[in-house]
């Protein structure tokens, strides 16, 4: 017990050295970083190879606390450090650069072995001036050997070529010194253990929940960056999560699942235990109700609402990351053709949406009625000041949101550079006043244009799984068991309802929204007069296989119910594994 006592003060301590203010730490890290770029800048050339004229270091310091229990018994409980520093190298100049090519032979989906010695390079947490400059001495030698094969490969494969696309492969700015860094609270796993086990302790009065699992999650970044161009930052980056999964099987095998999910960035930001133990109460009984729930015997196609959740998700998954800037990656055999959400890069000044809707991002907004928006940011990746754009107005496309790779149709940067890439923030979705309706109206909007095309009943969604706690977290429980839910390009919904003409309604469940994509977005004719503030951890845009960025990113999306005029709501064929022959214990 004294043992554990002194580890655990220990753990404060350096945990206070490291994310409170340290202004000897964080200038020994700052002066390391400078001086080695320095002299890489001005010194770093081998013959016959390209010299560097744009140089990064970013230093990440990461402390990570998981918590898990399923049942009221804890399966995980951990706290670890980490270090780690990436660097990125740009040999040629702006117009013309090793960047912007996706060269197979030398790394695989975009992500080679040797490119850990300087992408997210983990170095010792304990660092010190001397250790630093090691390191990224080592790491910049690595990536500048990397980078200069791939400019003399890239300007091989442009020799035979008649190049179309002269947009200059990266944009100057202005350059600054900026800081967002605060105080955090210290924190350990022994806080939260008791509230996580009494949440997953619900689901055991369920007897219809096959597995479940309730997790905790607290990651507090300090982030370092210096480049060749004088920019320079210090910020925190700090997230905190509470995920519960719960999963069962129908009589014919189909899974039944769902989710809840609460996201904000301090812990002190999180519901109170009672709301949390009434979050799983409630996920439980929609488990309870769904399993039971009937299939539809036939593809419907016709007028549905997305409520809720399930209109910001979906907005989240289909829309919006079409609003991201993408530049289609170089090969040695022409253009790649891997890139995804691509629909929007040459559609500015194009009607993507209804008349009646615009779009707005806006990381300066920190919170929504009495929600705290995990967006939120104040300084991006390059060390800029981000700004709030208007990407859609009255139905037409008026911006993309972009870093410093420049497109054929945007040429600035509007600071939207997160987990290695542009991406989205806090996505606004609003109406003109003429389309907003209140709840009951909107459902008797969809109920006549059910009469008018002789459908029997409409359909409201109200939950649509998100593909991050699919992956990390539902997946989990369920073994990799379901082949469907890997699926792309189809909206899996966890919860909807059939809506009948005298106002009943009937669960249904295996359903997937049968080729919506951004497009669908165009057919969308009234929305809800209160929009639903969504916290989520978003799929990144640009692959981090290219960017050696991040894989999901803290984002917000704030949306009303919408009205689709058509869509069509199918089951899920697909061979399930038998469910358990006997009951749960």
């Amino acid at each position: 017990m004294k043992k554990n006592i002194i580890l655990s003060t220990i753990s404060i301590i350096l945990f206070s050295f490291i994310f409170n203010s340290n202004t000897f730490a964080n200038e020994e890290y700052m002066r390391a970083m400078r001086e080695e770029l320095r002299r890489n800048i001005a010194d770093l050339k081998v013959d016959k190879l390209q010299k560097p004229y744009f140089i990064e270091y970013t230093l990440t310091l990461h402390r990570s606390y998981s918590v898990k229990a399923t049942l009221g018994s804890l399966t995980e409980s951990d706290s670890s450090y980490s270090a780690k520093i990436t660097v990125s190298i740009r040999v040629g100049d702006y117009k013309f650069d090793n960047s912007n090519f996706f060269d197979f032979g030398m790394s695989f989906f975009g992500s080679g072995d040797d490119e850990e010695l300087f992408k997210n390079r983990a170095v010792p947490y304990e660092l010190d001036y001397k250790t630093l400059r090691r390191e990224l001495w080592l790491a910049t030698d690595a990536a500048y050997k990397q980078v200069a094969e791939s400019f003399s490969k890239k300007e091989s494969a442009l020799k035979n070529r008649i190049v179309r696309d002269t947009t200059q492969d990266f944009m100057k700015i202005n350059s600054d010194k900026s800081t967002d860094t605060y105080a955090l609270a210290p924190f350990a796993c022994s806080q939260v253990e008791p509230i996580i086990k009494k949440i997953s302790a619900v689901f055991a009065d369920y007897p219809e929940v096959n597995v479940s699992s309730c997790g905790f999650e607290y990651i507090p970044q300090k982030i370092y960056y210096v480049n060749s161009e004088g920019a320079e930052y210090i910020k925190n980056d700090v997230f905190t999560g509470i995920e519960y999964v719960a999963s069962t099987q129908s009589s014919d095998g189909l899974p039944v699942s769902d989710f809840y999910t609460f996201y904000s960035k301090l812990t002190n930001q999180l519901p109170s235990q009672d709301s949390l133990v009434q979050a799983a109460k409630n996920l439980a009984e929609n488990i309870k109700l769904m399993k039971n729930a009937s299939r539809l015997d036939e593809s419907y196609s016709g007028p549905v609402i997305f409520e809720g959740q399930a209109a910001a998700e979906s907005f989240a998954q289909l829309f919006a990351p079409n609003l991201i800037t993408q530049r289609q990656q170089m090969t040695e055999n022409g253009m790649s053709e891997t890139e995804r959400n691509m629909a929007f890069q040459s559609k500015i000044g194009g009607r993507v949406l209804p008349e009646f809707l615009s779009v707005s991002d806006k990381p300066s907004l920190e919170n929504y009625n009495r929600t705290i928006l995990i967006g939120n940011y104040f300084i991006d990746d390059d060390g800029l000041k981000p700004s709030d754009v208007t990407l859609v107005e009255n139905g037409f496309l008026k911006s993309l949101l972009s870093e410093r790779i420049p497109t054929k149709r945007v040429h600035y940067d509007n600071g939207h550079k997160r987990g290695g890439a542009a991406m989205f923030s806090n996505i606004l979705l609003n109406s003109d006043e003429t389309h907003k309706l209140s709840a009951k109206d909107i459902r008797e909007k969809m109920m006549k244009l059910c009469k008018d095309r002789e459908l029997p009943y409409g359909i409201v969604v109200k939950r649509v799984i998100n593909q991050n706690v699919l992956f990390t977290s539902l997946l989990k429980i369920l073994a990799n068991n379901f082949s469907f839910f890997n699926m792309e390009n189809k909206l899996l919904l966890t919860q909807a309802f059939k809506v009948f003409p005298d106002g009943h309604e009937e669960p249904i469940v295996g359903l997937i929204a049968n080729g919506m994509n951004a497009q669908s977005f165009k057919d969308i004719l009234f929305v809800s007069n209160s929009n639903y503030a969504l916290n989520l951890l978003a799929s990144s845009v640009i692959s981090p296989y290219i960017t050696g960025g991040l894989h999901y990113i803290a984002s917000s999306v704030i949306c009303p119910d919408i009205l689709f005029e058509d869509l069509e709501i199918k089951s899920i064929e697909d061979n399930f594994p038998k469910p358990p022959i006997l009951a749960r214990p």
